[in-house]
């Protein structure tokens, strides 16, 4: 403003020509030679180029098609075609969060919000991940994916089973157990004989240390459902196998395990190195303190 007032100043001390023509050009105003007046001018030159090219930035276009593709999904969340009513409040509804959205991506907060941050990464996975065509496993590939990943598939044998003991130092011991094990064996439970018995669903470690290694090596190999006689060094047992759990799962069911693990595994692989190629691109600075 200083700069245009000068030259104005100057042209008018300058007045009209003697001939009452055009100034002579020595004496013309100096204006359009100042650089700050070609910055601003260059300045509003950009601003309108970008507008009739890009347009407003706060204007929101909704085409016929935007339009159709809000009352479509709207239609099928209700089930039902929505009212004249309910569709214009509906899309007062987008408008608004429309523009809440722009209003947001304005202020910066996708990328100074953490959670908007988190979303937005979480985003862009997901659409590698459906980007990746992941091919079918061999069996080889399924068989050295369960090697590597054994822990995942094989949970540990739990044993279910029952317990009656006779000390060894009681009288009669061995017959008591012989004559208990023939009732048992025609369907009596030890409640039915008055006898106590022990129930456990517990590791082969944890029979080990009740029993000692190599009962407890017996025990682990009982066939389910019959009352079969062990003994320790101080103990005459009857035990029965009630079930066991845990191990590989059925074949079938291993399998289809085994695929969804090893497609993640590579979908995983994928995200990695699309991740690595996009941050590639980027010029990343740690400027020393």
């Amino acid at each position: 403003m200083e700069v245009l007032e000068r030259a104005t100043h100057r042209a008018v001390e300058a007045g009209p020509a003697p001939d009452g023509g055009a100034p002579p050009p020595a004496r013309r105003p100096r204006l359009w030679r100042e650089p700050t007046v070609h910055f601003f001018l260059l300045a509003a030159a950009l601003f309108l180029a970008h507008r009739l090219v890009v347009g407003d930035p706060r204007t929101i276009v909704i085409t016929p098609a935007l339009r159709a593709d809000l009352l479509r999904r709207y239609h099928d969340q209700l089930n039902r075609a929505p009212t004249a009513a309910e569709a214009q409040a509906f899309l007062a509804a987008w408008k608004g969060d429309e523009a809440l959205y722009r209003e947001a991506l304005r202020d910066g907060i996708d990328r100074d919000d953490p959670t908007v941050r988190s979303v937005l990464i979480s985003k862009m996975r997901e659409r590698v991940m459906l980007q990746t065509r992941l091919p079918e496993p061999t069996d080889a590939d399924l068989r050295r994916y369960l090697d590597q990943h054994r822990d995942q598939f094989d949970a540990p044998l739990m044993y279910e089973h029952q317990v009656v003991a006779f000390p060894k130092s009681d009288p009669g011991a061995r017959e008591k157990r012989a004559q208990a094990l023939r009732r048992l064996a025609a369907g009596a439970t030890p409640a039915d004989l008055g006898l106590r018995s022990t129930a456990a669903n517990v590791t082969r470690d944890r029979i080990e240390q009740t029993f000692g290694a190599a009962v407890a090596e017996q025990i682990c190999h009982l066939p389910v459902g019959p009352w079969r006689e062990l003994e320790t060094s101080d103990r005459l047992l009857l035990v029965q196998m009630i079930g066991v759990q845990g191990g590989l799962p059925p074949p079938e069911v291993l399998h289809a395990q085994l695929v969804a693990g090893w497609k993640g595994a590579q979908a995983e692989k994928a995200v990695a190195k699309a991740t690595r190629a996009i941050a590639e691109r980027y010029r990343f600075e740690e400027p020393a303190r």
